[in-house]
């Protein structure tokens, strides 16, 4: 079988990681990006083609991945104007690393299949530092035909990798992470903060990160300094955002689990 050709779009820190890592593979990735010198470093850094538009990474590519901040974004670039599926081949698959809803990504999914193109429900999760290191987890649902061919692709990209069914699967299991991670979030603060009230030191926060409540929200929180810290940066925007989609795509018709109550403190944390 011919390796597959790669197209990438949303070369922020992650994205470019992920497509850096897709080239030295040995895969050709030709990537679009709406500041030019962002693609000049792409060319220049890890050898990778430019398009000048969405339509020519599809027309050059069997697979794209899509890496942009939101739902909004997905769109824009895959279906709006001169757009990955105005020229993408019959057959193409489009992996949307983008974290949306199931309902969002279950839509571009029949957008995608009117078009004679397969849009997987591709997110992941780690950061920028696993993306470099190769050691995302990705989660991925959809035909398994149309996974089985892009496989190899995602494996020089992630450390592990989780089949999760239909489209919409993998987006919801990202979801329901970030808001995990959220509530752990806000879990952290609270007894943060009933530590302080009741006269123990500095040191809690390193107890929490050695003793059997140990968690990964209780790193971010020591290395960026404080909760405040945290959410004041990229991890408060971002976090918000999934927590969000998590309870629209819940809705109101029955009552939210704990999960998301607690989430939702994180959030709104953030906004005051």
């Amino acid at each position: 079988m011919s390796r597959l050709r790669a197209g990438f779009i949303g070369l922020g820190r992650q994205g470019s990681a992920i497509a850096r890592r897709i080239r030295r593979s040995g895969t050709p990735v030709t990537v679009w990006a709406r500041r030019p010198e962002v693609a000049a470093q792409a060319v220049a850094e890890w050898g990778a083609a430019v398009a000048d538009s969405p339509a020519a990474v599809g027309r050059a590519s069997d697979v794209v991945g899509i890496c942009v901040f939101d739902a909004a974004g997905v769109e824009e670039v895959l279906f709006g104007p001169d757009g990955v599926a105005d020229a993408m081949a019959e057959g193409g698959i489009v992996l949307v690393h983008t974290t949306v809803s199931p309902t969002q990504i279950r839509g571009f999914a029949v957008l995608g299949e009117k078009r004679g193109i397969v849009v997987l429900d591709a997110p992941v999760s780690g950061g920028p530092a696993a993306a470099e290191s190769g050691e995302l987890l990705a989660m991925l649902a959809g035909p398994a035909t149309a996974v089985d061919r892009i496989v190899p692709v995602v494996r020089s990209f992630a450390g592990q990798i989780a089949r999760l069914g239909d489209v919409g699967a993998a987006s919801l299991a990202k979801l329901l992470n970030n808001s995990l991670l959220a509530a752990q979030v806000a879990l952290v603060h609270d007894v943060l903060e009933t530590g302080e009230r009741g006269g123990v030191g500095d040191g809690l926060l390193d107890v929490l990160r050695a003793g059997s409540a140990r968690s990964f929200a209780a790193d971010l929180i020591a290395a960026s300094g404080s909760v405040d810290v945290l959410l004041s940066g990229q991890f408060g925007p971002t976090i918000s955002k999934d927590v969000n989609l998590l309870a629209e795509e819940l809705g109101r018709d029955k009552p939210w689990p704990t999960v998301l109550e607690l989430a939702r403190e994180t959030a709104s944390m953030r906004r005051t």
